[in-house]
Parts: structure tokens; sequence; C-alpha cells
């Protein structure tokens, strides 16, 4: 007789009744990963999971709804996706030269390191313009984003692409998870 993923999980975690599901957050079974109960709702919607996940509170495999080609190892690698992708920044860091964004502080401080020379040629007034309406399209994406993760409808295309389109010339390179998602 096969046993359940819940009876595995009390012989092997000592879990009953669900109680200590959390503390096996980076833990997987077999070849499911343990859904966490206190999982934020901003990861949670982003997670790819079907109705049968969501019951079983297992998942085969860790994607993002928006990202479907990049897969993920751990919780936390996936937590990270979630918060600094820059298809779906939660928040976002700007290049005081040149007015370019990046989701992710290591990003900026290695574009800082070695600045490419379109960031160099970048006006101080253009800069500032390119900060200013970067902020707002953020905004604005962040709450239709939350509002189509919520309806499920479309959300359209990722904020880089939007951002991309509206400053071809930034010194921004595009992203592989990004690929064909540009298109709405």
């Amino acid at each position: 007789m096969a046993e359940t993923v819940k009876e595995r999980a009390e012989v092997v975690y000592g879990v009953e009744g669900g109680a200590e599901e959390d503390s096996n957050e980076g833990h997987t079974m077999g070849e499911h990963f343990w859904i966490p109960k206190r999982l934020k709702d901003r990861h949670r919607a982003l997670l790819l999971a079907t109705k049968a996940d969501w019951d079983s509170r297992t998942i085969g495999q860790l994607k993002c709804r928006l990202c479907p080609r990049a897969g993920f190892g751990t919780w936390e690698d996936f937590k990270r996706h979630c918060d600094a992708m820059e298809a779906h920044p939660l928040c976002i860091h700007f290049c005081e030269r040149c007015g370019d964004f990046f989701a992710r502080a290591d990003s900026l401080k290695r574009h800082k390191k070695s600045m490419p020379d379109r960031c160099i040629k970048v006006t101080s007034g253009m800069a500032k313009v390119k900060r200013k309406e970067t902020t707002r399209l953020h905004e604005e994406f962040k709450g239709r984003l939350e509002r189509c993760l919520r309806t499920g409808e479309e959300i359209g295309k990722p904020f880089a692409v939007i951002i991309r389109e509206l400053f071809p010339d930034s010194s921004k390179k595009g992203c592989r998870e990004q690929q064909g998602r540009g298109k709405s």
C-alpha cells in the first residue's frame, strides 16, 4: 500500500495534523515540495500551482506563473525571484548616473563598477526623467500585477519590457526568463 505525503511526513518529520509543516519549508518529499503555510500573498500568487497542489499542500516543481521557464530548487530561491526579478520587481533601485532601474542591489553595484558607455553618455536631465517615469510605471505595474494575480486576468508585458520599449537606448540587456513574454 502506497503511503500518502502526509503519512510520510508524519514518519519522517514527526508532523501530526500539519501543525509543524512550516518548519519543513526547505524539505522535499521525494519529488515534491511542501507549500509553506506562511507564504506571503505575493509569493502565493506568483506560484504556478494547481488547485490539487494547494489542496495537498505540496507541489512538484517550484515555478513562477510569469516566468515559467525558470525553475527553482528551494523556496528561498523562488521567493528571491518573486521579489527581485526585473519582469516583476517588488522594489527597484536606480543608477544615479543614467537613471536605469535594477531589481537587485547587487546588479546596480555591478553596473556602477563597470559603467557601460551608454550609461556615461546619458545627460543628468534625461536620467531624472527616466527615474521619474520608471517609478510611475513601476507603481502602475505593481497595482496591475496585484489585481491580475488576484483575478486571473492576463498581466501583459513584463515590467522590464515596458521600460526597455520606452527607453530603448538603455544600457540594460534583456533577461532570458522574459524571452517571448514581451508580447501581449
